[in-house]
């Protein structure tokens, strides 16, 4: 077997590796979700409250409703 073949084997197993972790914490995190759905929707309920003081500032405060808005886009990324 040649260098070049060790070499790509390594990187496949390395792919499929990766993506594998990838898929198993996707479906952790959709499993809970299903799991535990008031979370998910106290989450929604967070986000349009603060998408709606924002367009509530948008004309008076466009910089605190931009911040506004990126404190929603970040709520269940923890």
């Amino acid at each position: 077997m040649s260098a070049l073949n060790t070499t790509t084997n390594s990187a496949v197993l390395s792919s499929l590796s990766g993506a594998w972790a990838a898929f198993a914490k996707e479906a952790s995190v959709v499993l809970g979700a299903l799991m535990n759905p008031r979370k998910v929707l106290d989450e929604v309920e967070q986000m349009r409250k603060l998408f709606n003081a924002a367009h509530a500032l948008e004309q008076t405060d466009p910089a605190r409703a931009e911040a506004l808005r990126a404190r929603a886009a970040r709520i269940g990324l923890n």
